[in-house]
């Protein structure tokens, strides 16, 4: 009998730690701002530093586009380290837009995909709304009149779906 009670605990114990940590992609301080009265080309600019809390990858992420538009959310826009990309959508304001968040990663290795649509490629998507109570901007101006936000440091996307295998 006590033999079956350590089977059951050891049993308890794998179980245990087979569970499923909830996979976050967490975004580092969160800096925009967008250029006021200058001639153009001038840009928009999003950046923040990002982490794969499962594989501890880390890069910094950028987009910009033409100040007097609006960013295209048609494609992603890769990040420093390419295994991870961005799109804004749903843009009102440098304040106030979603952000989706990609990252691919190799499931043997934690690294980068040699090939994204391949065997063993992990694709994990997420995605968050970006606004000044979402995020605790606080907005600036400067002395050349371009203005911007800075977000808080630390937020945790959740991923909200990882597909492995073969991507198509």
């Amino acid at each position: 009998m006590h033999f079956n009670t350590l089977l059951l605990s050891a049993g308890a114990i794998s179980m245990a730690s087979a569970a499923t940590t909830p996979q976050y992609l967490t975004l580092g301080t969160l800096n925009s701002n967008t250029p006021s009265g200058i001639k153009t080309p001038a840009y928009s600019t999003i950046s923040f530093p990002i982490t794969d809390s499962k594989t501890k990858a880390t890069t910094t992420c950028t987009i910009q586009w033409d100040w007097t538009k609006t960013p295209s959310s048609a494609s992603w826009t890769p990040c420093k380290d390419n295994s991870f990309s961005i799109k804004v959508s749903n843009y009102k304001t440098i304040t106030d837009f979603s952000l989706e968040l990609q990252h691919q990663y190799n499931t043997k290795t934690g690294k980068k995909c040699v090939n994204p649509n391949g065997t063993g490629c992990t694709t994990t998507l997420a995605s968050t709304v970006i606004s000044k109570s979402a995020v605790g901007f606080e907005t600036y101006c400067g002395a050349s009149g371009a203005c911007g936000a800075v977000g808080k440091k630390g937020v945790k996307v959740a991923v909200s779906s990882s597909k492995t295998g073969t991507q198509k």
